[in-house]
C-alpha cells in the first residue's frame, strides 16, 4: 500500500507545472483579476472637463474609436513646465524596409519577413580557430523582422533596429550585438552562453526568452519572460533577473530592477501597440518611430498623462490620431508629416 502511495505521488509530481509555468499562470491570473475600468465614470469625468464644442466633436468620433478596435483611457495627469517639446523627429527616407549586409558588401533589401541562418551553422566546436564573418540585418521605421540565428535561436527585430551576428558561433560563447529593440527565444546550451551586447549594457544567458530595448539609455531595458539572465551595465554594475523582472535605466543613468507584467512589453512582436499605464510622451515616440513622423507637444504637460493604449500596428496613422484626439485632455492633430498635441 505504501509503495502504491509513493507511486501516486511520483505521478502527481510529473504533472505539476514547472516554476516558470507557475509564474506565468500567476501573471495571467493577475491580469484576469484586475478590475474592469468604469467606462461610465471615466466618460462623465471626461465630459466635465470639456467645452460643448469639444464634446460634440468627440461624440462624433465615438463610433470610429470602436471600429478601429483601439482602447485608450485617461489615468493620471501630472504637470511639467509649459514649453513646446519636439518629442520625436522624422528622418525621412525609405520605410517598411529590411536590409542585410555582409562583410565588404553593400546593404541589400530583403523581400521576405523571415530569414533562417541555422542551416549555415557548422559544428560549433570546430569554428573556434576560424575568423568568422559577420552579418547585419537592419529594419527601417515602420518595419519589424524575424530571423533564426545559426544556433537555432529565434529573434524578432523591432522597427529602426539592427542585429549583428557571426555566420557561425565559436566554441566559447554565442555573441550578438543589438541596436534598438529585439526579442530573443534562446536555444539552451549550458556550455556556450548566449551574450547580447548593446551600447549601454550586456546580457548573458544560457537559455531563455527576453526582450532587449536600447534605443537610448534613459529608456533602455531588459525584460525576462522566462529563465534567468545577468545584465551588466556600461559602468560594470550587475543585476541578475528572474522571470517577470526588468532591469532598466532611469534619467540618472543608473540601472534598477523591478517586477513587471511582461505581457504588455512583448506584444510588439505579435503586431500590436500595447501600452499599460504609459506616459503619452512615450506612446507618441513609439508611434513616431513606427510611422516616421514628427511628434510635437505644444502642451508638454500632456506628455506625462498615463494611458492604457492598445492598437494594431497595421492601422493607419489617421485612425490612431483621430482616436487619440477623442480621449486625450488636449487636441491631437495630424498635419504635414507631423502630429501636434496641444490644449
Amino acid at each position: 500500500m505504501k509503495e502504491d502511495n509513493n507511486s501516486d505521488m511520483a505521478n502527481l509530481d510529473m504533472h505539476m507545472p514547472t516554476e516558470d509555468e507557475q509564474m506565468q499562470l500567476k501573471m495571467a491570473l493577475g491580469r484576469a483579476s484586475r478590475p474592469e475600468p468604469n467606462i461610465d465614470a471615466e466618460w462623465n469625468k471626461f465630459i466635465g472637463s470639456k467645452s460643448s464644442s469639444a464634446i460634440i466633436k468627440r461624440m462624433a468620433w465615438l463610433g470610429a474609436v470602436a471600429a478601429v478596435a483601439l482602447v485608450v483611457f485617461l489615468l493620471t495627469q501630472p504637470l511639467i513646465p509649459n514649453e513646446r517639446e519636439d518629442a520625436y523627429v522624422a528622418i525621412g527616407g525609405p520605410r517598411k524596409q529590411v536590409t542585410i549586409e555582409t562583410a565588404g558588401n553593400a546593404p541589400v533589401v530583403i523581400r521576405t519577413k523571415h530569414l533562417d541562418f541555422s542551416q549555415t551553422n557548422a559544428d560549433i566546436e570546430t569554428t573556434a580557430q576560424k575568423e568568422i564573418e559577420k552579418t547585419s540585418i537592419a529594419t527601417s521605421r515602420g518595419m519589424d523582422f524575424g530571423l533564426t540565428l545559426p544556433d537555432g535561436t529565434e529573434v524578432w527585430l523591432n522597427a529602426e533596429s539592427r542585429i549583428t551576428f557571426p555566420n557561425e558561433f565559436s566554441s566559447a560563447q554565442r555573441e550578438v550585438e543589438i541596436e534598438g529593440e529585439a526579442y530573443f527565444d534562446v536555444v539552451k546550451d549550458d556550455k556556450h552562453p548566449f551574450i547580447v551586447h548593446t551600447k549601454y549594457f550586456t546580457t548573458k544567458v544560457l537559455g531563455t526568452s527576453f526582450d532587449v530595448k536600447a534605443y537610448r539609455k534613459e529608456k533602455a531595458h531588459v525584460i525576462l519572460v522566462s529563465g534567468k539572465v545577468e545584465v551588466t551595465s556600461d559602468d560594470k554594475h550587475k543585476q541578475t533577473l528572474s522571470m517577470g523582472e526588468m532591469a532598466s535605466f532611469g534619467n540618472d543613468g543608473q540601472m534598477q530592477k523591478t517586477n513587471v507584467d511582461t505581457y504588455s512589453y512583448i506584444q510588439w512582436k505579435d503586431g500590436f501597440f500595447y501600452f499599460d499605464r504609459t506616459p503619452l510622451g512615450d506612446i507618441m515616440r513609439e508611434l513616431g518611430r513606427w510611422y516616421d513622423i514628427n511628434i510635437v507637444f505644444e502642451e508638454p504637460s500632456l506628455m506625462n498623462v498615463q494611458l492604457h493604449f492598445v492598437a494594431e500596428k497595421s492601422q493607419s496613422i489617421n485612425e490612431i490620431v483621430k482616436s487619440l484626439d477623442a480621449v486625450t485632455p488636449g487636441k491631437v492633430t495630424l498635419g504635414d508629416n507631423e502630429i501636434t498635441i496641444e490644449k
